[in-house]
Parts: C-alpha cells; structure tokens; sequence
C-alpha cells in the first residue's frame, strides 16, 4: 500500500482544527523546529525520536505539493533566492510556522491534548530552507542527512511513491541553474541520459543537499546525520536539543528502546531498520560495482565524495570543509 493511502485511510484519524490551535496561543509555541531533509532518508522515524515525550505538535509534511492541495503551487524542490520575495509562499509559510495552518494529513499523528511547540518535518524543502530562514528568524531548521547510496536504494524501491527521478527538472529551474548549476550541466544531462535510476537519484541527493550546506553558515543550522543516530540516538537527540535550546547546558535524554526501534509510519516492519541487516551499510550488498563507481564520481564533483568514510560513516572534517562554504 502506497504511502499516500496508508496515511489517508489507516493512520488518519479526524482532528478538530479548535483543539489544536486551543492548545496553545496561536502564534506563541515556545520552540518551532523544522526538520527537513531528502525522502527516504529517515525524517520521519528522527521526528518520533526528537518528540520522545510527545511535547511538540508534529506536522507531517506540510510543503508536500501532493499531499496538500493548499501547496498544489510548489514544485517538488522547488529553489527560492533568500533575497527574492514570493508572495504566496511567504504568506502560507507564516501559517505553518505559527502553527495556524491544520491539514488532516498534515496533524495525522496528533491527539486532543497540550504541546509547548512545533516540530515541522519536510522532504522537499531544502532548496528554499534558506529563503525562509531569513524571513522567519526564529525557526530552527535541522537538516538531516543520510548516505546516498542507501537513499537511492530505498526510492528504488519506492518507486510508485513521489519522487523526482531526473535531476533534469532541477536544471530547468532558471535561478537554481545560475546560482549553483551551471558549473555541473554536462554531469546532469549526461546521469540523465544515462537512465540510470540509482545514479539520478544520487545526483538530486547531491543537489539539494550541496545548496543548502553552501548557502548556511556553521550555526545557522543544525546538521543531523542518519547514520549517527542510527548509531547513538541519545546522544544526538540530546545534541539537537541543545541547539533547538541555543544552550551548552547538558540536555541529555533518556530513550526507549520501544521508541527507537518503533516503525515509523512511512517505514514497513521488514526494513533493515527492524529486519537485523544495517541499514548503514546493506547498500553494499545490493548496488553493483559499476553504480558505486560512478555513484562516487557524482558526488565527488559536488566535493561531497569524502562525506562517507568506508565503513558507511559520516566524516564530519568533509562537511567543515563544505558548509558555509562561500
């Protein structure tokens, strides 16, 4: 069942616009956090982990040009200059982030009861992050991160599910195309061209996660990755918070194991989280050579080739070296 008909027939339960917004003052939730990062890439399963106590509104998805017909306008990556006005964005932006805009898809994990702030989560939103990041000062944006290979294997596997499948379409968006890519319009058209679903899927991965890690400077945001959670979820849950807080102060969290290891609603029991194969490096084992290779050169002319150490594991000194990058 698709992802679109498990939210919209099994996981949706009605919820009453007036108890959200009664929760709290509208426009005064304490904290509002922005998750956002590529599909397939875990935000989901991250959110549930991030709102442990259940103190944060969720909204799942609320950019989803599909899936809320009041975003029907947006394209899928769609690309914002930070210093150019978009009216309609702007104005249903500032409604999802005071916490007036509702959506059944959109509150599908809430309940009739109290929370203190907001937790946005998006999988098509990285390329205008920014944009909103300086018309609404006081989000705090995380971008999550996870390993390519693994993200295009998952969509490969995914494919009825929406996604964009030619990095084509980020080159027709004009401003995207001067700001950032023209220096790589032979590899786009040439991995388009190639049909290769892996290696497309590799190149967008590369596009809407090398724009945002120019654009934002060390501290604007937050950068999570996949695999470290994976591998050390309290720690990096509590490293959130501390940003989320804007504090040094200890914010360590105590987790359930039945929490972390809880499927998410996008995610079916027999994946590798749950299955007892690594969802790190099970990769590996099902992309061939050839994809690998050439999987590496896409990003190696991104800069992002040395992201990954062998092992499947984030090398952080390769992002310094590329965030804020100018």
């Amino acid at each position: 069942m698709h992802i679109e008909q498990i939210i919209l027939s099994h996981l949706l339960k009605p919820v009453r616009d007036v108890s959200l917004h009664a929760n709290r003052l509208l426009d005064n939730y304490e904290e509002v956090i922005w998750l956002i990062g590529d599909g397939r890439s875990g935000t989901t399963w991250v959110a549930d982990l991030l709102n442990h106590d259940r103190r944060y509104r969720e909204m799942f998805e609320p950019f989803h040009p599909q899936h809320v017909d009041e975003m029907s306008f947006l394209t899928p990556h769609l690309y914002v200059r930070p210093n150019e006005p978009h009216v309609q964005l702007e104005k249903i932006a500032a409604d999802v982030f005071s916490g007036t805009f509702t959506h059944p898809v959109v509150d599908s994990a809430n309940q009739s009861r109290l929370y203190s702030g907001l937790l946005i989560k998006d999988i098509f939103a990285n390329l205008f992050a920014h944009w909103a990041s300086a018309r609404f000062p006081d989000l705090k944006i995380i971008l999550l991160i996870r390993n390519p290979f693994s993200v295009a294997l998952s969509k490969h596997k995914k494919k009825d599910w929406y996604w964009v499948t030619d990095p084509m379409l980020l080159l027709t968006q004009k401003r995207l195309y001067e700001d950032y890519l023209h220096p790589f319009e032979r590899l786009i058209r040439e991995t388009s061209n190639s049909g290769d679903y892996i290696l497309r899927q590799i190149l967008i991965w590369s596009i809407i996660n090398y724009v945002p890690l120019r654009q934002f400077m060390p501290g604007q945001l937050h950068i999570m990755f996949y695999e470290e959670m994976y591998a050390d979820p309290e720690n990096q849950v509590s490293a959130a918070l501390r940003f989320i807080k804007n504090t040094n102060v200890n914010c360590h969290v105590t987790l359930d194991e039945e929490i972390v290891r809880k499927p998410s609603r996008v995610v079916s029991k027999d994946s590798s989280l749950f299955s007892g194969t690594s969802p790190v490096t099970s990769w590996k084992n099902e992309l061939t050579t050839r994809q690998i290779d050439a999987g590496l050169n896409i990003l190696d002319a991104f800069g992002l080739a040395g992201l990954y150490d062998e092992g499947a594991m984030p090398d952080r000194g390769t992002l310094h070296s590329i965030h804020g990058a100018r």
